[in-house]
């Protein structure tokens, strides 16, 4: 099976000991909302676990499951696109 770019991206992000300071990037993931369409953002650091096709994020006392599918890039705290939807 091919290995999902973005699930390797995360998951370095996450536990590569070279990025234990990324916690402040931000995933960029299309929401619907009232029929339409529109980018949300979180923090990697809000990230609970990554599956097979999705991350599962903390969005306050909630858990919420983002399909890689929405999500459309990843940037670097400094404003550096680490990861964009091709």
């Amino acid at each position: 099976m091919k290995k999902s770019a973005i699930r390797e991206t995360l998951n370095r992000l996450l536990w590569d000991p070279k990025y234990k300071h990324s916690r402040e990037h931000v995933i960029e993931y299309k929401h619907r909302e009232n029929s339409r369409e529109v980018i949300k953002k979180i923090y990697i650091k809000d990230i609970i676990s990554i599956g097979g096709w999705y991350i599962i994020v903390k969005c306050g006392e909630r858990e919420k499951v983002v399909p890689f599918h929405r999500i459309t890039r990843i940037i670097s705290q400094e404003g550096r696109v680490l990861w964009a939807k091709a």
